[in-house]
């Protein structure tokens, strides 16, 4: 059977990253999930929940609370925008 060659360029990487229209929807969803949780945690569970329908683990949790305390809730959004598991279907 076919099978679909694996392209990975760095201008699709950089698109995902840098794009108005990705800029846009993570700020939309960091805006969401300000209003759905009061708290930091649960802001990072309510987007594992919405990105990947799964809760987050407690080290994916540290490591946002870490990302978090340097950087914006936008930015954090990007970030998992970029993330594997949300880009790529197994």
């Amino acid at each position: 059977t076919p099978q679909r060659a694996v392209s990975n360029t760095p201008v699709q990487a950089l698109t995902m990253m840098n794009h108005e229209f990705v800029i846009k929807q993570a700020g939309l969803l960091a805006s969401r999930l300000e209003k759905d949780a009061a708290s930091t945690e649960g802001r990072v569970q309510r987007a594992y929940s919405l990105l990947f329908g799964r809760e987050a683990t407690e080290a994916e949790v540290a490591r946002a609370k870490r990302f978090l305390s340097g950087q914006s809730l936008t930015a954090f959004c990007r970030a998992l925008f970029n993330s594997n598991e949300f880009l790529y279907v197994p």
